[in-house]
């Protein structure tokens, strides 16, 4: 049994994805996954076991890379390919694929569901993980537990040491930068929210991790910026040892909590039923608005709405994991 995954992006979507290899093995113990994925996400799939073969797409190469990885897909002579990714350019490039069977999401975006076979009408209610993995159930007709199995075999001690912070530290990470205002909270408010957590134990090390676009935006003698300083394997490997994190609704937050870190996760413009971590060790926060999610355009560009949420109510959420 040979089987395709087709989600390319973004970080949080692949990650919250990973679950359907683990049902896959469940269901075929000796089959073949490979995984197609654009190249900058690779490292996310390097992290996930149960992936016999990583196919890379370049994203920026046009319609050149496009049939490039189409032919060398198509030499894998899958039994089964499965678009997780669900929009129009991954329903086409399955639509052309040699494969035994096809399968695309529930919920398929801009007209992709000519191309591809959608299993069911979308769920609103339906978390992004349940839905990738109904896809499969739609056609073994089982029922599936989500289950994230991540491998971080790489901790970079070199990173830490570099930046002040010993094997033995105990560390907290805060994930604060995601796409848009929408998304994230204010700087001002993990400035104060740190200074709460040293009030209780001084000798926590606080990191931030982001882009390197995101270095600096965040001032503060209590926090150690590493904003930049990592790839993702290196993110993953110094997630892995902390103590819990707390950010936005973003990629790296997703992989907190699928490696079994205490996580809080402060929501603005996402959709909570549809994106939020399906493990129990995280805590979702949001303003709790009536309001439907508005994608950050409103006229306040949800800044107002996340700052309803203060750093006192965060505090409150992770006080037990630092005692």
């Amino acid at each position: 049994m040979k089987v395709l995954i087709v989600k390319p992006s973004s970080f949080g979507d692949i990650i919250q994805a990973n679950p359907i290899l683990q049902a896959i093995k469940s269901t075929w113990k000796d089959c073949s996954i490979d995984w197609l994925v654009f190249s900058r996400w690779k490292q996310v799939v390097e992290l996930f076991q149960n992936v016999n073969n990583i196919k890379c797409w370049n994203r920026a190469g046009g319609l050149k890379s496009f049939f490039e990885i189409l032919k060398d897909c198509n030499k894998g002579n899958y039994d089964l390919v499965i678009d997780l990714q669900g929009l129009l350019r991954t329903a086409i490039f399955v639509r052309l694929l040699k494969a035994k069977q096809k399968i695309g999401v529930s919920g398929m975006k801009e007209l992709s569901w000519l191309f591809l076979k959608e299993p069911y009408k979308r769920n609103k209610e339906e978390n992004a993980i349940i839905r990738n993995l109904n896809s499969l159930s739609f056609i073994t007709k089982e029922k599936y537990i989500p289950t994230f199995n991540i491998n971080i075999k790489y901790i970079p001690y070199n990173i830490l040491s570099s930046n002040g912070i010993k094997n033995n530290d105990k560390i907290i990470a805060f994930v604060p930068f995601s796409r848009g205002k929408a998304k994230t909270w204010n700087s001002n408010n993990y400035v104060e929210l740190s200074k709460m957590i040293k009030n209780i134990d001084n000798d926590i090390k606080i990191v931030v991790l982001g882009a390197k676009k995101d270095f600096g935006k965040i001032e503060s003698n209590d926090i150690i910026d590493l904003c930049g300083k990592t790839d993702i394997k290196e993110l993953a490997g110094i997630l892995s040892i902390c103590k819990f994190a707390i950010g936005a609704d973003t990629g790296s937050m997703h992989l907190a909590s699928a490696i079994g870190l205490n996580t809080v996760f402060i929501f603005g413009s996402s959709d909570i039923k549809e994106t939020s971590p399906y493990m129990k060790n995280s805590i979702v926060l949001s303003a709790n608005l009536e309001c439907s999610p508005c994608r950050g355009k409103c006229k306040f560009n949800n800044e107002k709405c996340l700052n309803l949420i203060t750093p006192n109510e965060v505090f409150k959420s992770i006080k037990q994991w630092i005692k």
